[in-house]
């Protein structure tokens, strides 16, 4: 009899626990992390506060273009999505800047002005014979290439489960770690393979016949070798200041120009076009090929243009938004400078990346509002022959 009781009331039970999932779920999805942060913007020096809603690791990102290395408070709240979106749409703030992350479909024409809607990654990849090529208008690639040759950096090609595990330990979780801290998206080796989609093999670079740096290299067709993580023994600055990085990037062209493969895909980058990441790759010709997959979210930006650390941080960080289905650079002016000041050629040089529609630039006016000044057409690739061994250079 007893058992019969309690078989009904544990019946009764499991519908109440499924109730309190689902409710459980929809809390999750309404009530979002917001960290409020506080602090002086890197460039003016001018304090601001901002509001993000979004993952802890790109909170942090942002954090650091905003702030610098400059000391932050942050409060971590949650708060209603209504609330969020009212945000946005509100013509005055308390803060100087609110980032929102959302999923892709945000569209900034539905929210209030002035409103852009950034990718939180961009996947990129290199025309092989034009990433072979790059040293002949590049100063700091050529230096590179000296530093590969002065140094005797070499690599190889292996599967090897023991390489794969003490090059993801050794090299990979060191890297990653101390070059993003606290803003680093660590992949576990299993979600690597996943991403590579075929067969997974390591590039390992070695000097004196040691392996000191590497990339996981995913190939799964006849088009394209992914560069899909990277690192360096022990996160050695030393190594990296000799040339171990520049050799990673150089040795995967040279494999896949060896192996006839047209391109190579170098996963993901942020959206702000001074960041260090990006700018290393746009030397070797990176092309923005749309969206990272693994991570689609946007960032949907409101600035409020009234607040002098605002302004100086639009000035100063150009980025990369989405309108009409195209990706462009924003550049960003003072009412006092006109766009000759800055010029046409200059800001294509500089921002208009491949893969982009091109550049948009914005005046900011004396009276807080924001203008558009100009567009600017893309930069056009040039045809050039393949190359494939440090020997020809």
């Amino acid at each position: 009899m007893s058992h019969g009781i309690l078989y009904n009331a544990l019946k009764a039970v499991k519908p109440l626990r499924a109730l309190v999932r689902r409710l459980r779920s929809i809390w999750e999805r309404y009530r979002l992390n917001a960290w409020v942060l506080e602090g002086a913007e890197r460039t003016s020096g001018e304090p601001i506060r901002v509001l993000f809603v979004g993952q802890v690791e790109n909170c942090n990102y942002l954090a650091r273009v905003v702030f610098g290395e400059g000391p932050v408070g942050r409060r971590l709240d949650r708060m209603w999505s209504g609330r969020v979106d009212s945000l946005l749409n509100e013509p005055v703030s308390k803060y100087g800047m609110v980032f929102v992350q959302r999923q892709p479909g945000a569209d900034a024409g539905l929210l209030g002005r002035p409103c852009f809607v950034l990718p939180s990654w961009l996947a990129g990849e290199l025309n092989v014979a034009q990433g072979l090529a790059s040293h002949r208008g590049n100063d700091s690639v050529k230096t590179d290439l000296r530093n590969i040759r002065r140094n005797g950096f070499t690599y190889r090609i292996t599967r090897e489960p023991r390489d794969l595990e003490h090059f993801y330990s050794a090299m990979y979780l060191p890297y990653v770690q101390q070059t993003h801290g606290e803003r680093a998206f660590v992949a576990t080796q299993e979600e690597l393979g996943r991403e590579s989609g075929g067969r997974l093999e390591l590039l390992l670079v070695e000097h004196e016949g040691r392996p000191v740096a590497g990339v996981y290299l995913g190939i799964h067709d006849r088009e394209r070798v992914d560069a899909l993580e990277l690192g360096v023994v022990g996160a050695d600055r030393n190594l990296v200041r000799m040339g171990a990085l520049a050799a990673i990037y150089y040795y995967a062209l040279v494999y896949a120009a060896e192996g006839n493969f047209p391109r190579l895909y170098l996963g993901g980058s942020r959206p702000f076009l001074h960041d260090g990441a990006l700018q290393y790759k746009k030397k070797w010709g990176l092309y923005i090929v749309g969206r990272l997959h693994t991570l689609p979210d946007v960032f949907v930006f409101k600035p409020r243009l009234d607040n002098a650390a605002v302004r100086s941080f639009l000035l100063n960080n150009p980025f990369i938004y989405e309108e009409r289905g195209a990706f462009r650079a924003a550049v960003f002016i003072s009412g006092q400078q006109t766009s000759s000041e800055k010029s046409t050629d200059q800001i294509r040089k500089a921002y208009c990346l491949p893969g982009l529609a091109g550049a948009t630039v914005f005046r900011i006016d004396a009276g807080a509002t924001l203008a558009l000044e100009g567009n600017i057409a893309p930069l056009t690739q040039p045809d050039v022959a393949l190359e494939s061994s440090p020997a020809a250079l």
